[in-house]
């Protein structure tokens, strides 16, 4: 039945986490290894990236989980702004979702059976109406393995074969890809694009995911892995948004043509186990940084005098696949209340949210020494509006109390942002004004 996979899934998350079981992510194949950071040149392997609009879920929640190896995982997210491009399996292009918080690649397949949340099966209509693959791999299925994780908007389950696939003008052969047979996915999208670690991929053991034992999946190579043991990139990847539009960009071995401004940061990736350590690429980590401070100036109200609080250091995933940016509990409440009006907390919706014509406080947050200042348009999401409040939603929320955060598409909108998986860091850089529509 459908629902014992899922049982079977949730309680393998929960115990992997619990215990800190891995699977046997230490046999991983075809690891990039440590190296010196790559340049960070402008390249012609870049493809453009949209924002897409979904409004499945205007509510936020207090806590984070994100993609772990087998399951569960994630980020309640509100709205849905999910970045977008165009990937090619083969001979068929499909638009694919980003997803810098998880490693598997998988398409939907054609007639595949559509899930409510809690993974009941429901008429088709109820799901995605967007193109699906045939299931037919190029190379063939993979044998006595599935594929099973769950997402905190998302429940997926299906197959693994072999496939060519093609992003940015770079076409990887024989990638490990996924064909997902039963779906909870409630996104406008075709399937999902993984592009962390290595050690957050899962297969699970044999063909019925209702078998799947706790703990006994293990881990793979993943479609980017691939790309730079081909020889076809340099072990990064850049990204820069346009916030609400059409033309942002995904790049592979060097940086898109954006305008950018400044000095650009660098920064460990550190690991999510033993945060004062770098991680090695087998690891079970995310890409896991260290905020070092953050400054909000509270918008004047009527003639008073400026207030400006500066804020701790804490450390922060940072995933393109969620779309607000998550924090302290302190912080986001100093940040709420910076607001001329001040924002609301709305139990209905789990979120803070704000007069769409208030002024947002001025806000940036340290990283490597360097100061990245946050558009008002990134903290009054005006495109997330609340009919039952006439309010829109704030663009940086309660976290909680427990590290580490989330940076997601109200921060990434600012900057580009380098993933440079061989030197275990990330490099960041202001984007030009022209950037900021």
């Amino acid at each position: 039945m459908v629902q014992s996979w899922i049982t079977s899934l949730l309680v393998s998350a929960a115990v992997a986490s619990s215990a800190g079981i891995h699977g046997f992510a230490a046999n991983v194949p075809g690891s990039i290894g440590r190296r010196t950071p790559s340049p960070d040149v402008v390249t012609d392997n870049f493809v453009p990236v949209r924002a897409l609009h979904h409004p499945h879920s205007f509510r936020g929640q207090k806590g984070r989980y994100r993609r772990q190896s087998g399951g569960q995982t994630n980020i309640s997210d509100y709205g849905q702004v999910r970045y977008v491009t165009e990937v090619t399996w083969g001979k068929e292009t499909f638009d694919m979702m980003l997803d810098t918080g998880s490693s598997d690649t998988w398409l939907l397949q054609k007639d595949y059976k559509c899930l409510n949340s809690n993974g009941v099966q429901v008429p088709k209509s109820d799901c995605s109406t967007t193109p699906t693959f045939s299931g037919n791999y190029t190379g063939g299925q993979i044998g006595n393995v599935n594929f099973n994780t769950s997402y905190g908007t998302g429940i997926v389950a299906g197959t693994f074969g072999w496939e060519d696939i093609t992003i940015a003008g770079i076409t990887v052969h024989n990638a490990q890809v996924a064909s997902v047979t039963e779906a909870y996915f409630p996104t406008s999208v075709s399937g999902l694009f993984g592009l962390a670690f290595s050690s957050l991929t899962g297969e699970w053991p044999g063909n019925d995911p209702s078998k799947n034992v706790k703990g006994e999946y293990q881990t793979y190579e993943p479609v980017f892995y691939k790309m730079v043991n081909q020889k076809l990139s340099l072990p990064t990847f850049s990204f820069a948004p346009q916030r609400n539009g059409d033309n942002g960009y995904l790049s592979f071995g060097g940086i898109p043509p954006v305008n950018t401004t400044g000095k650009t940061a660098s920064t460990a990736i550190l690991s999510n186990q033993v945060t004062s350590t770098v991680p090695t690429i087998e690891r079970d980590d995310f890409y896991n940084i260290k905020i070092e401070g953050t400054t909000v100036t509270a918008a004047k109200k009527n003639k008073g005098k400026t207030n400006t609080t500066h804020f701790q250091s804490f450390l922060a995933i940072v995933d393109t696949g969620t779309t607000v940016t998550y924090l302290p509990t302190a912080l986001s409440t100093i940040i709420a209340n910076s607001f001329n009006p001040a924002a609301t907390y709305v139990n209905t919706s789990g979120i803070y949210e704000v007069p769409c014509n208030a002024t947002a406080p001025k806000m940036a947050f340290t990283i490597g020494s360097v100061n990245f200042t946050i558009s008002p348009a990134d903290l009054i999401m005006q495109p997330q509006f609340d009919s039952s409040t006439g309010l829109c939603a704030v663009g940086f929320q309660d976290g909680g109390n427990d590290s580490p955060y989330t940076l997601g598409g109200t921060f990434l909108n600012n900057v580009l942002s380098t993933f440079d998986l061989g030197a275990l860091e990330m490099r960041f850089t202001a984007l030009g004004r022209n950037n900021w529509k």
